[in-house]
């Protein structure tokens, strides 16, 4: 799995993407959506980056999330069970990736 960003460079496996995300959660559990990360979103509405702080904003039920509205458009596809299930992810890995969105729901 290649990391994304320059600031998720030690982001090499998906246990550190659940550390990652299950770390952020515990976090917005406790002191809610940070207004200072606040996410970019392009003309359509699509993400431009946040998808793990709106991922754990909807587990936990956080209805209210800052956005800023660039001018620039979204150069990824969309980021929902079927992205995995088009990439050839396994039925072992699918059932990991439900069970790791519920287990943030329970953060």
């Amino acid at each position: 799995m290649a990391a994304g960003l320059a600031t998720d460079q030690w982001k090499c496996t998906l246990d550190d993407y659940v550390a990652s995300a299950s770390s952020l959660c515990r976090l917005m559990a406790h002191h809610g959506f940070a207004t200072v990360g606040a996410v970019p979103v392009d003309p359509d509405g699509e993400l431009l980056d946040g998808s793990h702080r709106v991922a754990c904003a909807l587990a936990l039920g956080i209805e209210a999330v800052p956005m800023t509205h660039e001018t620039r458009k979204v150069w990824a596809p969309a980021w929902g069970l079927q992205l995995f299930i088009d990439n050839g992810m396994d039925e072992a890995g699918l059932s990991r990736l439900k069970a790791d969105w519920e287990a943030l729901k329970d953060v």
